[in-house]
């Protein structure tokens, strides 16, 4: 009876997958079909977590957000440390299952036919303590694939293959993620070199630096934690970030290289997926119009040159740890100003905008503009 309702839920995938590619202008699926229980190969960009990822009756799942390896060519799945190691309390070796915990059939059940990975490394976060605040650069984990049961290429659902190479955020960049519960959005990079402190639950603060910051604000949602962020191009996109934290208004990603830094592995992007999907979806990408494209990149911010990046931030560094320690301010970083075309200024972020903390931060900073954005508070998602 499982197996039979297991195959029922994979066919049911493939036909909401085929349906969404009916329309081409919206071919890619808006979260449901990343949910589902995959067959093996699985493909990423899709709901996974760790087995034990459970406690008080309540279970959790994130992304499996995208495949690495290492310089001996074992692969691994990325995603974060609180997707895959429980936000530090993880044991090596646990289960990696796809679907997560909260989307099994019935919710929070422990299935361990649906493990894909064992988990193999985790950077430790470290969280607010005694009002003092150490400083994290990655909420990063991989686990080591078992054989057989991750699409060897890489394939992120709704995306294809992914280049092997990655690139640096910029202001304005055009980027894209495949998430388990928003499926693929579309949005852009609005700051980088952002310090962020990101709330985990149970009253943990930990604060991220370095970090990319991305609008709309439907970008993200809770369970797309550990999605890749790629450029947004149609064919063999490279990665820009991994997500992990954010609000109604806001995402936060670790910036790629970063992370692949902390576990000494890369991308994996080899040729197109053998996969009959793999290779439909791969032909609706190509029919995308370019009036859609042109449409997208006329809405790009104006760019800010990477000259006027590093003079911001400079004065950035300089002023955030006294901007940071003003009550309600969250985040400060560098984003693009709305004064001059070409020209940075200084975002200062706060979870929620009132007359007396306006008047208590500055309009401009040693001839920078400060500007100060409401974006509610951005937790781990």
């Amino acid at each position: 009876m499982g197996n039979y309702i297991r195959h029922w839920q994979k066919a049911i995938f493939v036909g909401i997958i085929v349906f969404s590619l009916l329309p081409i202008a919206t071919w890619a699926d808006s979260g449901p079909a990343h949910r589902v229980d995959q067959w093996f190969p699985i493909q990423l960009g899709t709901s996974g977590g760790n087995i034990n990822d459970s406690s008080k009756g309540f279970c959790y799942g994130g992304t499996l957000g995208a495949l690495v390896e290492d310089g001996s060519g074992i692969q691994y799945i990325l995603s974060n440390n609180h997707v895959l190691a429980r936000t530090n309390v993880a044991t090596i070796g646990e289960d990696i299952i796809q679907p997560g915990l909260i989307d099994q059939s019935p919710t929070c059940f422990k299935d361990t036919t649906d493990s894909v990975a064992d988990l193999s490394a985790f950077i430790p976060i470290f969280f607010k303590t005694k009002g003092t605040m150490p400083p994290n650069a990655v909420d990063a984990a991989i686990a080591q694939v078992r054989v057989g049961k991750v699409d060897p290429t890489g394939f992120v659902m709704d995306i294809g293959t992914l280049s092997s190479d990655t690139v640096a955020p910029s202001l304005g960049m055009a980027v894209k993620k495949s998430g388990r519960t928003t499926g693929v959005t579309n949005g852009n990079i609005t700051a980088v070199s952002a310090t962020i402190d990101v709330s985990f639950g149970s009253g943990k603060t930990a604060r991220f630096v370095d970090q990319i910051v991305v609008g709309p604000g439907n970008f993200m949602a809770a369970g797309d934690s550990g999605s890749l962020m790629v450029e947004d191009v149609v064919a063999n996109p490279r990665a820009v970030g991994l997500l992990f934290a954010g609000s109604s208004t806001t995402a936060i990603a670790n910036p790629i290289d970063d992370v692949l830094d902390s576990f000494g592995v890369s991308m994996v992007g080899s040729g197109p997926s053998a996969s009959v999907m793999g290779k439909i979806l791969a032909w609706a990408k190509k029919l995308l119009s370019v009036a859609e494209s042109q449409a997208a990149n006329a809405q790009l911010p104006p760019q800010a040159s990477q000259t006027a990046v590093d003079a911001v931030r400079r004065v950035k560094e300089r002023h955030e740890g006294r901007l940071l320690a003003i009550p309600g301010v969250i985040g400060v970083g560098v984003g693009v100003s709305e004064k001059a075309i070409g020209q940075a200024a200084i975002e200062i972020y706060v979870k929620e905008t009132t007359e007396a903390r306006r008047q208590a931060l500055p309009q401009s900073l040693d001839g920078v503009e400060v500007k100060t954005i409401e974006t509610g508070e951005i937790r781990a998602y």
